[in-house]
Parts: structure tokens; C-alpha cells; sequence
């Protein structure tokens, strides 16, 4: 590898990093916000909220590394040509096409890695995050149960009492008294235990007795039941159902659904979006000797904001059946490519000079 090529590589890898790095903390300090928000409402369980924060990770990298891409060969490139050294360079007979030709190979690694990040991680981190609030929901309630003590129901609306609490949920000698509508009922039984019922966590009790009317003003009433399902105040979250993102790449691919191919097609689009966005930040870091090095960073956010838009429109048209499954998200990044390589017909002289004066 030559002194130049090392050159090069370190000052992109030390910029895209340090732009990945920005981002990711921009990123997560207002899901962090949301996240928290929702923990104080109730919505989410507090004791999860960091391992949501991580799994959330993966999805967040999907949009931001065809950014950092962007960003970082942009401040790079535009550096080396604010201090003139791609003058110099260009004078010793390196040309646009060695540029590229390095650019290409810098961000193969990250094309991979973003592959990485949509084909699998992605999906798997969707999958364990509903799989861990929906476990969350179930023990949650248990928190703030204790076992050995009657604890009060929220809005006064009854005691629970169990002598034993396991951490899934299992009761003994469980003791509840509900006060709804002017109604009490006592309930003994010696085993109950949570479930989900119709989209619901509900308490259920086994071979228990059934007491109405213990305060007077009514008819006593005594019922044995070998099942009692009941829904108490503060079990009141809903299952999350399965995502269509948590399908495997696999599986996408084997379907003949058009939401799912549409979806395989984002997986397979968005690394390649880093390359294209890479190699068209090439063209826009070129500045004028009175461009200050920041002159078309407006530009590129601008140019990042319509490639993204444009894949998800597309997608929601492939989805709709609007748009035709074969040609699909490829327009996109197609057309980038003819941006980044067009209005250049002397791409690969500068790097043949240059292997030449080699």
C-alpha cells in the first residue's frame, strides 16, 4: 500500500467515525427523552428502558450510516481541497479516477457492515425488543406487589394479599377483596398466577371460594369456582403483536407478498446507499479556491434528504402496487450514480498517468 493510499484511508476513517459518533449521540439523546417519557407515563417499564435504548441501535443506524458516509468523505475530501493538496496531487497526474478508485475501496467495509445491520441485526433487534417489554408487562406488575403483605389496589379500589410471589408471576394462598360500584367480593384461593387473555394480562385463580355480600346490605352469596380470571386496575397493557419487520431476510426473500418484497428491497437498497452517497460526496467535497470547506455541506443534506424521501415514497408505492416490484427501489440509486460519475469524461486518465509515472 502506498504512503498515499495510507494517507488517505486514516484521514476518512478518522472522520467517519467521528461523524458516526456525533450522530449516534444526537440520535440517542432523543430517544433517550422519549423513552424516559414514556417510562413516567406508565407506557414502558423504567427497569427496561436502557436495554430498549440499545436495541434501538440497529434501526437508527439504517438511516444514519448512508449519512455518515456522506458526511465524512465530504469533510475529508473538502479539507484536502481547502488546503490545495488535491492541486498538488492532481499535478503530479492523479486524477478523479483514483479518487474514486480509493473512495470505492474505503467503503466496501461499511457496505457490509451496514448489510450486516439491515439483513439481520435489524430484524433480531425488533423481535427481542417486543419479546422484552412483553415480558416487562408480565413482571412489572408483580414490582409492586409484596408478598406476606396486603397491598392496596390503585384508586382504593381493593386489597391483594399472597404469601408467596414467584418472579413468573406463581401465587399461594392468594387473598383479594375488589370494591367496584358499590359491590364487594372476597376471593380466597390457594393458587393463582398472570396471563394473557384477549390481548390482556389477566390474574387468574384456581379452586378457590367466592364471597358477595360480607359487609351486609346484600344477599350473602358463595360460590366455589375451579377458575376465576380477573382483570385488576393496574394489568391493564396490551400484548404488542409480531412486526413484518421482524421477519428474517430468509423469509423475505422466499415470500411472494409485495409489502415483504418491497421490504427486502430497503434491506438490500440501504447498504448500497452508502457506496452511492459515498461516491456522489466525492463530486460535491470539490471546491473553488474562495469556497470556504463547508461551502456544499447544505447541498448534501439537502441531496441526503431526497434520497432517503424518494426510497420511502418508492417503497410505499411498491407496497401499494403502484410501482412496478422488478424495477423497485434501484431507480434511486441508479440515478445517483449517474450523478456521481457523470459531467466527468477524464475519470480514469488521471489514474492512468498516475500508475504511469509510477
Amino acid at each position: 500500500m502506498r504512503i498515499l493510499d495510507k494517507y488517505l484511508y486514516k484521514e476518512l476513517t478518522a472522520t467517519f467515525f467521528a461523524v458516526l459518533a456525533v450522530l449516534l449521540l444526537i440520535t440517542f439523546g432523543s430517544e433517550a427523552t422519549r423513552l424516559l417519557a414514556k417510562a413516567v407515563e406508565g407506557k414502558l417499564p423504567a427497569s427496561i428502558v436502557f436495554q430498549v435504548l440499545l436495541l434501538q441501535i440497529p434501526t437508527a443506524l439504517e438511516l444514519i450510516l448512508p449519512l455518515v458516509a456522506l458526511l465524512s468523505v465530504m469533510l475529508a475530501m473538502g479539507r484536502l481541497y481547502q488546503d490545495r493538496e488535491v492541486v498538488v496531487l492532481n499535478s503530479c497526474g492523479i486524477g478523479t479516477g483514483y479518487f474514486q478508485k480509493i473512495m470505492t475501496r474505503f467503503l466496501i467495509p461499511m457496505v457490509l457492515l451496514t448489510a450486516a445491520v439491515t439483513l439481520w441485526l435489524t430484524p433480531w433487534a425488533i423481535k427481542t425488543e417486543r419479546a422484552l417489554i412483553a415480558e416487562a408487562q408480565v413482571t412489572a406488575p408483580l414490582a409492586g406487589l409484596v408478598e406476606g403483605r396486603f397491598n392496596t389496589l390503585p384508586q382504593s379500589n381493593g386489597v391483594l394479599y399472597a404469601h408467596t410471589i414467584g418472579r413468573d408471576g406463581e401465587m399461594t394462598d392468594v387473598w383479594i377483596r375488589l370494591v367496584e360500584d358499590g359491590r364487594d367480593q372476597t376471593i380466597m384461593a390457594p393458587r393463582g398466577f398472570f396471563e394473557w387473555k384477549k390481548a390482556r394480562l389477566a390474574l387468574v385463580l384456581l379452586n378457590g371460594v367466592s364471597y358477595e355480600g360480607l359487609l351486609g346490605g346484600e344477599q350473602l352469596s358463595v360460590r366455589e369456582f375451579e377458575r376465576f380470571d380477573g382483570f385488576l386496575p393496574e394489568l391493564q397493557a396490551s400484548v404488542a403483536q409480531p412486526k413484518r419487520q421482524e421477519k428474517s431476510t430468509l423469509e423475505l426473500w422466499q415470500s411472494q407478498d409485495i409489502e415483504e418484497q418491497a421490504m427486502l428491497q430497503w434491506r438490500l437498497a440501504v447498504p448500497l446507499s452508502v457506496l452511492v452517497l459515498g461516491l456522489v460526496a466525492l463530486k460535491l467535497s470539490k471546491t473553488e479556491p474562495r469556497q470556504g470547506r463547508f461551502a456544499k455541506l447544505f447541498i448534501a443534506i439537502v441531496l441526503y434528504v431526497f434520497y432517503m424521501q424518494s426510497m420511502i415514497t418508492i417503497s410505499d408505492l411498491v407496497k401499494s402496487g403502484s410501482w412496478p416490484v422488478e424495477l423497485g427501489l434501484w431507480v434511486v440509486p441508479v440515478l445517483f450514480l449517474v450523478y456521481a460519475f457523470g459531467g466527468s469524461s477524464k475519470i480514469w486518465t488521471g489514474a492512468n498517468k498516475f500508475k504511469a509515472a509510477k
